[in-house]
């Protein structure tokens, strides 16, 4: 059985495994993957018609964990407890609830400390307390027929007396960034006699949180990915434009002191042409160095293919927390191509790099494209005007060997053409 510390506004976490808000999903998923002798049973959960229209969720189906992740970022921005049978949860050294002993609003109160009243929804009998981070949703006793209230006078505010002996049983606790999960357009001293909360869609609810920045804790040395443009030459893309966060020591005066680090965003950029030195220095090293198979390529040679079997072949710099491959042709070493992952759930790689948020413009064709654009939106640039057929080439990835799961459970995807561009696009969805 798991036991977790609660840290308001922060994490759930203990000493194998930590989830923190601002997490990226691709970091968590290798977390879990790590951890995989003490969780069992993951479940992934995403809109497979839409999967930027709602959360991606990670659900640990035997501890009672749910983990909210917005779908554009990848960040995660609320941690949900829903099963309090198989986990324990301590704030700092005090334990709150157990599964002999679960959590009760008294036990809640003695531990958190006093707050404001509660918010109650007749309804769906939930009564809910909440703190900066945190909220807990109680399930108030079937038994309970009516709901007595005692205000304080001229304070406008009250307390909640169960007619019933049996406390309410604790339903859900959530941890959130912000000072309440609440939707700012109510008033905040309606809190009792109030359906705001559980009356609402969840996702309106969702929605409202403000999404944490990635911790300090979860960068580890890496860079936290910005945004990524490309730089053109009026005619031609040139190169791309790095915005990112990374981390750097600070100026420490006591020599016996930690080390500890600072936040900083970056601006790099990198072009067509450029050497291994320079993309090195501007973004740091990789997290993974590629040699691509020259063999599957030499078909494309033609009849010289022969000549060149022994040539060494392309070599790529992948960094997975920014979401980019850089490739170097293998006869200069500078800078021939990059890659751009949006990591959409049904992909064959999500999971392994971080969002990667770019905006490419093409000066020739006129368009811009983006992690969020659709396959109707630059078809017909991509086309122009001919058959869709002849101009999509399908991409499977069965065969591949480097992979320990050979087989790929989401089916081929389509890519489409340009000079300077080649996009892959998932069927299903019809996005990068």
């Amino acid at each position: 059985m798991l036991e977790f510390e609660v840290v308001p506004e922060c994490c759930l976490r203990n000493e194998q495994i930590e989830f923190t808000l601002g997490m990226p999903i691709n970091q968590v998923i290798i977390m879990l993957q790590n951890a995989s002798r003490t969780l069992h049973n993951v479940e992934l959960a995403y809109s497979d018609k839409d999967p930027l229209s709602r959360d991606i969720t990670i659900r640990l189906v035997k501890d009672g964990i749910r983990l909210r992740f917005e779908p554009n970022s990848q960040l995660l921005r609320l941690i949900e407890v829903y099963d309090l049978s198989n986990i324990i949860l301590r704030y700092c050294s005090t334990i709150f609830s157990k599964p002999a002993d679960e959590a009760d609003p008294s036990k809640v109160g003695a531990c958190f400390g006093a707050t404001h009243p509660g918010v109650y929804d007749p309804n769906q009998r939930l009564y809910e307390l909440n703190w900066r981070g945190l909220s807990f949703s109680f399930h108030a006793p079937k038994e309970t027929s009516t709901l007595q209230t005692s205000y304080e006078q001229g304070t406008g505010l009250g307390t909640l007396q169960f007619t019933s002996s049996t406390p309410p049983r604790l339903a859900k606790m959530t941890i959130f960034g912000g000072p309440q999960k609440t939707n700012p357009k109510y008033n905040e001293r309606m809190y009792l006699n109030s359906t705001r909360l559980s009356s609402l869609n969840m996702i309106e609810v969702v929605s409202n949180l403000r999404l944490p920045p990635t911790p300090l804790s979860a960068m580890c040395g890496m860079c936290c990915p910005g945004s990524v443009r490309s730089e053109t030459d009026g005619k031609h893309i040139s190169g791309l434009v790095f915005k990112f966060v990374s981390q750097v020591p600070t100026t420490t005066v006591n020599r016996t002191s930690d080390l500890s680090m600072k936040r900083i965003e970056l601006k790099r950029v990198v072009s067509f042409g450029d050497t291994t030195e320079c993309v090195l220095s501007a973004l740091g090293a990789p997290s993974k160095v590629y040699y691509a198979s020259a063999e599957p390529m030499l078909i494309k040679r033609g009849a010289g293919s022969e000549k060149l079997r022994g040539s060494q072949p392309h070599f790529f710099f992948n960094y997975f927390a920014l979401g980019v491959d850089v490739c170097f042709d293998s006869a200069t070493n500078r800078v021939c191509k990059f890659v751009l992952h949006s990591n959409l759930p049904g992909h064959y790689d999500f999971g392994i790099y971080a969002r990667c948020n770019f905006s490419i413009t093409l000066p020739e064709e006129q368009l811009t494209l983006t992690s969020t654009s659709k396959r109707e939106s630059f078809i017909d640039h991509f086309t122009d005007g001919t058959d869709m057929a002849t101009q999509q080439v399908v991409l499977s990835r069965n065969e591949n060997r480097n992979r320990n799961d050979a087989d790929n459970p989401f089916g081929s995807t389509v890519c489409y053409g340009t000079k300077q561009v080649i996009v892959e696009v998932i069927c299903s969805i019809n996005h990068f």
